[in-house]
């Protein structure tokens, strides 16, 4: 069954931070990256987008732009990456999945974040529309990256 989500990078521009997240549970386990999750059915990906960054994070977006599309098809996974800078609300994390915490957009912890993570971050950042599909192998690292 093909598995729509959203990855949500919240922008705090008065004070140079993004929304982030670290995962404790999944295969996300440990990594750090930004919100989202699984679309419910019936469910716009842009309501998706909100209700997932507020489940995690307590933070309620407005006006999520859409930035680029990942594709996973070994777990047939298929991610919609918004931004957004419109936001209300204090952090109060949903502690049994994630820790959110804001980071300063000039040290974002790439070290901390999966591959995929790693390789289109950076040109969401620059402004270009992403979009890529990742292949991996048995072990889980990219084997293969397809620009759609």
């Amino acid at each position: 069954m093909r598995k729509e989500a959203s990855l949500v990078i919240v922008e705090d521009c008065k004070n140079h931070k993004f929304l982030m997240i670290r995962h404790h549970r999944g295969i996300n386990d440990g990594c750090i990256n930004f919100p989202g999750g699984k679309k419910e059915p019936d469910e716009t990906i842009e309501a998706c987008a909100i209700r997932e960054t507020f489940e995690e994070t307590g933070i309620i977006i407005k006006n999520p732009v859409k930035v680029g599309y990942i594709e996973f098809p070994g777990v047939d996974f298929y991610v919609h990456i918004f931004k957004s800078s419109e936001f209300s609300g204090t952090i109060n994390e949903n502690k049994a999945e994630v820790d959110a915490f804001w980071q300063d957009m000039d040290n974002v912890p790439y070290d901390m974040m999966r591959e995929a993570d790693r390789d289109f971050l950076p040109d969401i950042l620059a402004g270009v529309y992403v979009k890529r599909r990742y292949v991996y192998d048995t072990n889980f690292h990219i084997k293969e990256i397809v620009n759609l």
